[in-house]
């Protein structure tokens, strides 16, 4: 049992660390929370109590609801693509093919590229007129769409460019994993018989489950709030076809200059986060509690 002398030594090594989360993560939200009561307009510098006024406008707001639409339509497809195509590409990898160094290094590269860079590089190239994408699909006789101009291309632009940089990072998850995977389990399986699907439904996934319980909930959680390639992109348009939370968010805060407005959609979107992942964790381990 600790005694009162180690008790304190460790509260002392807790207080940097809670200091920097006050400061960056407690205060912030506590204050935003606070705001989200109050009619702030920016260039009036006085506030006004308005209950749950700013609640009732973002929910009653068209806007609102339209780009949460859209905002569920990315992230389900974005995150579905990353994690297909990650376990994918990580049972590749797992399965020592030649120049296996070269191609790790090829396919973790985008995870070295920061969002707004990678935003518009892929701006570049799914411009219409002389994007790389629209030339190779022109070799092979394919008229490619406007893409981020195009209203039915530029969610998808966003999305293919957000698979691009973030698949990498699944894939070095589940590698690490399978990596990980016990040795016994896959020989047992050798000798009973059962074919690699077999191995890995029944004996290499069950291993996996949590690593990717991990990565759709950290995906799910960037997906939701993205924000650096729609801005670089498409700019929330044409129109606003790609206008997600986030953005929508950031037109109220910075454009309309509604801050206590603003400040409700924040608490909004943090709640629906906060379900999404809550979902995710209760649909993988209902009948696991406790594995996690």
């Amino acid at each position: 049992m600790a005694s009162r002398q180690q008790r304190r030594d460790r509260l002392i090594f807790l207080v940097p660390s809670m200091t920097v989360l006050t400061v960056l993560l407690v205060y912030p939200l506590a204050y935003s929370l606070g705001l989200s009561f109050y009619n702030y307009y920016l260039p009036v510098p006085r506030t006004t109590f308005v209950g749950f006024d700013n609640f009732r406008f973002i929910l009653g707001d068209d806007a609102f609801w339209e780009a949460l639409g859209v905002t569920a339509r990315f992230t389900g497809a974005a995150v579905a693509i990353e994690v297909v195509l990650g376990i994918a590409v990580a049972l590749l990898l797992d399965a020592r093919i030649p120049c296996r160094r070269f191609v790790n290094t090829v396919v973790l590269l985008p995870m070295a590229i920061t969002p707004a860079v990678a935003g518009l590089l892929m701006r570049w190239m799914f411009e219409s007129n002389w994007g790389l994408v629209n030339y190779f699909l022109g070799l092979v006789g394919v008229r490619g769409p406007g893409w981020t101009g195009d209203p039915a291309w530029a969610l998808w632009s966003i999305i293919f460019a957000d698979v691009w940089q973030n698949t990498p990072f699944v894939i070095l998850v589940i590698y690490a994993g399978l990596q990980s995977v016990p040795v016994e389990p896959l020989e047992a399986a050798m000798v009973d018989g059962a074919s690699r699907a077999q191995t890995l439904a029944h004996v290499v996934f069950p291993f996996l489950r949590p690593l990717i319980l991990f990565v759709l909930i950290i995906r799910s959680m960037d997906a939701f709030r993205i924000f650096d390639q729609v801005f670089v992109m498409t700019g929330g348009g044409p129109g606003t076809t790609t206008q997600t939370i986030t953005f929508y968010n950031y037109v109220m805060a910075f454009r309309q200059l509604r801050m206590g407005r603003a400040s409700a959609l924040g608490v909004i979107t943090l709640l629906i986060l906060s379900l999404v992942i809550g979902a995710w964790i209760y649909l993988l381990y209902r009948r696991e509690k406790g594995e996690w």
